[in-house]
């Protein structure tokens, strides 16, 4: 983005963190609150994600972009967990290489950092997105295209859990499979959030989120929604158990998330630094943060048998962990930055005389 819009860098950080919890076992501490954030930090990465939507830039150069800035962080990030797992690990190359194969499959079932399912199927989603637009563009009509998104959600729902999983023979045998390749079976679903981020875009500015009003009503719609209805959401595991609840939470939740990221942009600069920050580092955040909070988490476990104690720990060892990473081998570093889809922040030379 040339432009950055302050308060959607604050969502990115907001999101990110959620993520984080998402990934541990938060609900341990507090059942619905682990409820709450999963109604809707999903939907809320993928509206994110299509927030600035270019497609103006022809399909090519809009492919080759995506591949970039997704594809190649996820196939270098594949590489490097096996790379290391043989060389200082007792994995067998054998095994390696079929866990690559697997990996190439691009499901979250099939992969061991299983987060890591988002970065192909965002890329997808951003394909998909591509062409809706320019059929979008030809209807000219706002009315056919909210019918077209509604449509394509509720179809959604009811064939999410078709392919997970699903059998299909080859050569006379027959294979369990979790997903389509890339969870192309979730595009529909996952491409109403993203299309929904632009075409948000579009009809909102700075000033629609400033009303006070906005931050507590979606506050406290999504608590209530989460309070009288227990219908879960969970895009890795295909699971949407009602249409119209699932929606509505997910819908609001985002628009809580932006309320608060514009307040807080408004009203408190150091907040608005350190979230900031986390947004704008939050695919290294997102790569990396499991096996970290994991590794920390039981570590803590370990040596306290302190259970909330060890889920905060693995929660900021898994975020600052990330960050250290970035930091220290990525910023500065002109081939790791390229391989993560990114420009190397190379520190300035001291010109002398």
């Amino acid at each position: 983005m040339s432009n950055r819009i302050g308060y959607i860098d604050i969502a990115r950080g907001i999101g990110i963190l959620l993520v984080v919890l998402g990934h541990n076992d938060f609900g341990y501490i507090s059942p619905f609150a682990y409820q709450v954030i999963y109604s809707f930090h999903m939907p809320l990465f993928f509206f994110l994600s299509g927030y600035f939507i270019n497609t103006s830039i022809g399909f090519w150069g809009f492919t080759i972009k995506r591949f970039n800035s997704l594809l190649k962080p996820y196939l270098f990030t594949i590489f490097m967990i096996y790379f290391t797992s043989v060389s200082f690990e007792k994995m067998g190359f054998q095994t390696a290489l079929g866990r690559i194969i697997k990996s190439l499959y691009a499901s979250g079932y099939y992969i061991d950092w299983v987060q890591l399912w988002f970065l192909p199927h965002l890329f997808v989603v951003s394909l998909y997105a591509f062409f809706l637009y320019k059929l979008f563009a030809r209807l000219n009509s706002s009315f056919f295209k909210w019918i077209i998104l509604v449509a394509t959600l509720w179809l959604a729902s009811l064939f999410l859990q078709r392919f997970y999983p699903f059998s299909l023979a080859v050569f006379g045998k027959d294979y369990k499979l979790f997903g389509l390749p890339f969870s192309l079976d979730l595009v529909f679903l996952s491409g109403f959030f993203f299309i929904l981020g632009g075409e948000i875009r579009q009809i909102t500015t700075e000033q629609t989120f400033e009303n006070p009003f906005l931050l507590l009503g979606t506050g406290a719609g999504v608590i209530l929604l989460n309070l009288f209805f227990n219908q879960r959401i969970d895009f890795n595991t295909r699971t949407y158990e009602s249409f119209l609840v699932n929606t509505a939470e997910a819908v609001i939740g985002i628009l809580f998330i932006l309320a608060l990221s514009r307040q807080i942009e408004l009203r408190t600069q150091r907040l608005v630094s350190l979230f900031t920050y986390f947004g704008q580092t939050s695919l290294l955040i997102l790569i990396f943060h499991v096996p970290i909070q994991d590794f920390w988490g039981k570590k803590i476990l370990g040596m306290t048998n302190n259970m909330p104690l060890s889920i905060w720990a693995g929660f900021a060892m898994g975020v600052a962990g990330s960050i250290l990473i970035y930091e220290l081998f990525i910023k500065a570093n002109p081939v790791a930055s390229w391989w993560f889809g990114r420009q190397a922040e190379l520190p300035e030379q001291k010109v002398t005389s």
